[in-house]
């Protein structure tokens, strides 16, 4: 996986869990006291956050920090038939 497609990555997973929490960019960098112009860049693809801010909005989401790094399968992408988080054992 290529630099540019991790941030693309990393931009679409901080979206996604600034809208479940419900929060808007200038609450979020207010926050955690962030750079507005350098969270902007992250959430559009342009640069990568140090590992430190990942932490930081990892315990701000209540996330692992790959949660924001990896691309995780979605409910359209698991394979049919497979039963993503549920024990196998009942």
């Amino acid at each position: 996986m290529n630099y540019n497609r991790n941030k693309e990555i990393m931009a679409r997973n901080i979206k996604r869990y600034m809208d479940m929490k419900g929060v808007t960019n200038q609450q979020l960098c207010d926050a955690l006291d962030f750079k507005y112009t350098t969270f902007m860049d992250w959430i559009k693809g342009v640069t990568y956050p140090r590992i430190g801010k990942v932490e930081a909005m990892a315990n701000y989401f209540g996330c692992e920090k790959s949660d924001l790094i990896e691309e995780k399968l979605t409910e359209e992408k698991a394979p049919q038939g497979r039963c993503f988080g549920f024990s196998s054992h009942f």
